[in-house]
């Protein structure tokens, strides 16, 4: 189901009604492999963009990141990759969304539904 609902957002399933789904802003993709390189999970996010506290601060709580930053010993500054920490799958997946300034909505292929 999950995927028929991400065809239609990106119009890539023929229906009897192309209007039927409207998106209003972008659309973005995260692939399900994370890439991430070693860095800082703050510098993986953002990716060359400049700090903006609150579009940041908004981009961590949607992308479900606020629970890990505070596991970490040093939060966004905690360092990934070859010389840093670990992160999980599920880790790893979220600092890849995070990436993507989806503070309205969110698909994720585990989710039952659409959360807005």
């Amino acid at each position: 189901m999950q995927s028929s609902i991400l065809q239609a957002v990106l119009h890539e399933l023929p229906m009897e009604d192309p209007n039927s789904v409207v998106v209003l802003g972008s659309v973005a993709y995260a692939s399900q492999e994370p890439c991430l390189f070693p860095d800082s999970i703050r510098n993986n996010i953002l990716l060359g963009r400049e700090y903006e506290s609150d579009w940041y601060s908004q981009v961590i709580q949607a992308s479900g990141l606020t629970t890990d930053l505070a596991l970490f010993p040093f939060g966004d500054d905690t360092l990934v990759g070859d010389k840093g920490v670990t992160l999980s799958g599920g880790q790893k997946a979220r600092v890849n969304l995070a990436r993507y300034n989806l503070p309205l909505l969110s698909l994720t292929a585990n989710s039952n539904c659409a959360n807005y």
